[in-house]
C-alpha cells in the first residue's frame, strides 16, 4: 500500500513539475576539459594533438576544419544551443574573436589535458599555462 501512495505522489509531483515550469535564463556557458569539448585552443599552441585537417569539421563550418574533434558540433555547443546562449562557444586562444564573443561563452578545453599537469607534460601546456596566455589574448 505504501509503495502504490510513493508511486502516486512521484507522478503528482511530475505533473505539477510539467505545468509549472521554471523559466531560468543561463547567462554564459564557460567550459573546462579536453578533446571532447575543445573548439580549436589546440591550434595555437605547441602540441601534436591537434585537429585542424580532413575529416575534422567536414559537416561544420562550411566543410573547414575549426580544431574541433569532431565532423561537426561538439557537445557543448549543442548544450549551448539548448539554453538559448548562442550555437557554438568560441576558443579562448582563438585570436579572430573578441572580448564581446566571450560575454556569453568561452571554451578553455584543451586536448590532452588532465586533472594533474603530468598528465600533458609531453603532449600540451598544462592547463596552468592559461596564466600565461592572458598575455597574448584577452582578459575576462
Amino acid at each position: 500500500m505504501v509503495y502504490y501512495k510513493a508511486i502516486t505522489l512521484f507522478l503528482l509531483a511530475q505533473l505539477l513539475l510539467q505545468i509549472l515550469k521554471i523559466h531560468a535564463k543561463v547567462p554564459a556557458i564557460i567550459v573546462f576539459g579536453d578533446s571532447s569539448v575543445d573548439s580549436g585552443n589546440n591550434n595555437h599552441i605547441s602540441t601534436i594533438l591537434k585537429s585542424n585537417f580532413e575529416p575534422y569539421g567536414r559537416d561544420f563550418n562550411g566543410g573547414q576544419p575549426t580544431g574541433r574533434f569532431s565532423n561537426g558540433r561538439i557537445p557543448t555547443d549543442f548544450i549551448s544551443e539548448a539554453f538559448g546562449v548562442k550555437p557554438t562557444i568560441p576558443a579562448y586562444l582563438d585570436l579572430t574573436n573578441n572580448i564581446t564573443d566571450f560575454a556569453t561563452g568561452v571554451c578553455f578545453a584543451s586536448a590532452g589535458t588532465g586533472f594533474d599537469n603530468a598528465t600533458s607534460d609531453i603532449l600540451v601546456s598544462p592547463s596552468k599555462s592559461y596564466i600565461d596566455y592572458t598575455s597574448i589574448g584577452y582578459t575576462i
